[in-house]
């Protein structure tokens, strides 16, 4: 299985292994640490050629019973940005892709295609905070700022066989969420199993205060007040505006943070195991939604779960 979220930098590779008794396999012992890679034929292809994970064997765990068993976690290169630490000052207006093009710099990671932002972001001081914590903040103020959603990921690259085996390496890749083609489209009769739809007022945003810097010891100066869908009664959060350039940004962010009802998408069907977290999809009898996570249990033709979305419940 394969295993991609949002809220996650690095994508999990899952796989039982089947040793025979004797060993005849000649499967050497994994261990943690080991690299290793995961390939096979995309979707509506029908050769070898792309690489779906490429990293370091994480967890591995063998049990003995009539035959061995060893269950192995293969996560991709951007675990190393997920479990490793450092300090880092970026001044203010430089952007997220410049922040990750440093980062990437100075911890050896290659990159394959880094879009740009173009969002100045504030003046940011890190202190021993994880590598994957520090990116993640400077796109959620992209995001708040801008409006336009950025998604970190790793490309772990393709084969090519003909004339001659040749693996060409991928690396780091910063794309805007929904920029995926093609776009795949899931119908009842075709390829769907089961779609289950929820809807709830958790996270729902009716109203932001936005408040200005104040002195110690003495109340917070109101700048504004944005409502959003007041029938659903005031749901209020606080916005500093210190946090933005100025009033106006701050004003601004304070309007992308109303948010309505909630609403999720859960989706069983065929596996299309080309169908990465971030990418826009199209649902028979719903609007436009985004992939917030994907699991894919990979197979011929393979099964595959996704948690849906709208825009907007990603970017809050």
């Amino acid at each position: 299985t394969l295993e991609e979220r949002l809220d996650e930098v690095s994508c999990r590779a899952t796989m039982d292994l089947v040793v025979a008794g004797e060993d005849k396999t000649g499967m050497p012992t994994i261990t943690p640490g080991h690299s290793m890679e995961v390939i096979g034929v995309p979707f509506g292809e029908t050769s070898i050629s792309k690489v779906f994970n490429s990293g370091p064997a994480w967890d591995v765990q063998t049990s003995d019973k009539q035959r061995r068993r060893v269950s192995v976690t293969i996560l991709d290169k951007t675990i190393y940005l997920a479990r490793s630490e450092d300090e880092y000052l970026f001044a203010e207006g430089t952007t997220a892709t410049q922040r990750i093009q440093q980062i990437a710099a100075d911890w050896n990671i290659p990159i394959y295609k880094l879009a740009d932002t173009g969002q100045p972001l504030a003046k940011a001081m890190h202190r021993s905070k994880c590598l994957w914590t520090i990116i993640q903040q400077a796109l959620s103020e992209t995001a708040e700022k801008s409006g336009k959603l950025y998604r970190l990921r790793f490309m772990p690259g393709t084969i090519a066989t003909n004339p001659k085996y040749q693996f060409t390496p991928g690396g780091l890749e910063l794309i805007e969420v929904g920029t995926n083609s093609p776009v795949w489209v899931f119908e009842y009769q075709v390829n769907l199993e089961q779609v289950t739809h929820r809807q709830t007022l958790d996270g729902a945003v009716t109203k932001v205060k936005v408040l200005g810097s104040v002195a110690k010891n003495s109340r917070s100066p109101v700048l504004g007040v944005v409502t959003g869908k007041t029938e659903l009664g005031t749901l209020q959060r606080v916005y500093k505006e210190h946090k933005a350039t100025n009033a106006a940004a701050a004003m601004k962010v304070a309007e992308n943070m109303l948010a309505g009802i909630q609403e999720t998408i859960h989706v069983t069907g065929i596996d299309i195991n080309t169908i990465r977290a971030g990418d826009r999809v199209q649902v028979e009898g719903f609007p436009e939604l985004f992939a917030v996570s994907v699991n894919h249990e990979l197979g011929s033709p393979g099964r595959m779960v996704m948690q849906l979305a709208p825009k907007e419940y990603i970017r809050r």
